[in-house]
């Protein structure tokens, strides 16, 4: 398995013109957001601080990266000759950031690799991570998301991982409320959908548990009235969730959430909180011939009840009321007629894009007709 080194807490990313100078390159392919990247105040200690290095960058891509971009990358950073790659960004960059750097040492295209079809047997460059938003935990995970033709894919491997991450809060200060709130609840629903998925372990329970409760002290005063102490315990709650999907792979929510945000453009942090309290319902109401979780009916009633408890609820009733009263309280949309999708035609549109392969990791399963269900709970 492929370990990784990290570096958490405020002002450590000073800490990266050691970990530059260590790798022996002194030409850096960046990959950094469009606007991010001055405002979290990265491009200023760039400028100030590492002088001495070259730096080639790769900034033009989609919020939601497309295997065009991928491509653009990959030529990109095959004609720079650089030594390592840095990105500097939330999550979609640091996806980008990992796509193009594998992507470019294997000798097949990457569709080959999206589809399953070729296997990713060689390392790319060394990678390193600092994100600047506390939500998607890529950072921590072997896996990379790109669309084609408004499809997702999941590209999984090892080899993916960044080598080195730098997680610096003070790079999201700057963040505004709406980031931090949709960044911040898709990582408390990858925590939430870890916890419940059919891959759960001790260990990625262990980093979910960590992850909610962070989540959950945090991210209203991150949002309403930041303070260092709030971006901290959102950036490691953040990251602590991307560590327990790393392990899990997410379910439900995200599943459903993919193709609100191709085709209706809902930002994917908010596309997957409009379910998560219905999905808290659904998976805790399951019947024995429902059951796609080999460890049993028991044991998935029993893990919903622990979430339940670190909620602070009595009932997954109560926890779906809670996240409905968070969400208002973060000025995030709770109904998906609040986003533009409101007609049976918008449903069904939903509903034949959903991702099948996080869906498999739900505990309880999922008929058409179910999914149609708890769509209209939040019409």
């Amino acid at each position: 398995m492929k370990t990784q080194k990290e570096i958490f807490g405020a002002g450590s990313l000073k800490n990266l013109r050691e970990v530059l100078t260590n790798s022996g390159s002194k030409k850096i392919f960046l990959v950094t957001g469009k606007k991010s990247f001055e405002k979290s105040g990265a491009e200023k200690y760039f400028q100030e601080e590492l002088g001495e290095f070259e730096f080639v960058r790769c900034n033009e891509f989609s919020e939601n990266p497309k295997i065009e971009d991928v491509k653009s990358g990959m030529e990109k950073l095959r004609k720079a000759n650089c030594g390592l790659v840095l990105a500097v960004g939330g999550g979609s960059v640091i996806d980008i950031a990992k796509l193009v750097n594998i992507f470019s040492h294997q000798p097949d295209e990457p569709e080959s690799y999206i589809e399953g079809k070729s296997e990713i047997t060689e390392r790319g460059k060394v990678l390193i991570a600092v994100p600047t938003t506390s939500g998607a935990g890529s950072e921590a995970t072997q896996f990379a998301v790109v669309y084609r033709d408004k499809e997702k894919f999941s590209v999984l491997s090892e080899n993916i991982l960044p080598d080195k991450v730098i997680i610096d809060p003070e790079l999201t200060y700057s963040l505004p409320p709406e980031v931090t709130a949709t960044s911040g609840m898709d990582a408390l629903s990858q925590a939430v959908e870890s916890y419940w998925s059919v891959n759960s372990t001790e260990e990625s329970k262990e980093y979910s548990t960590e992850a909610i409760n962070l989540i959950l002290q945090n991210i209203d005063s991150a949002v309403n009235s930041p303070s260092s102490e709030s971006r901290a315990g959102m950036s490691k709650g953040a990251n602590k969730a991307g560590k327990a999907i790393n392990i899990t792979k997410t379910t439900a929510p995200h599943a459903i959430s993919y193709s609100m945000t191709s085709y209706f453009g809902v930002t994917h942090g908010q596309a997957v909180s409009l379910t998560l309290g219905e999905f808290f319902v659904y998976n805790y109401e399951i019947t024995e011939n429902e059951n796609n979780d080999k460890r049993g009916i028991k044991y998935v009633k029993d893990n919903i009840e622990e979430l339940v408890k670190l909620f602070e609820c009595k009932n997954v009733y109560e926890v779906k009321l809670k996240l409905d009263r968070l969400m208002k309280r973060l000025n995030l949309r709770t109904r998906l007629s609040e986003t533009g999708i409101k007609s049976e035609n918008d449903i069904n549109i939903i509903l034949d894009n959903v991702n099948t392969e996080r869906l498999r990791n739900n505990p309880r399963l999922l008929s058409k007709k179910n999914l149609n269900t708890i769509l209209r709970n939040v019409l």
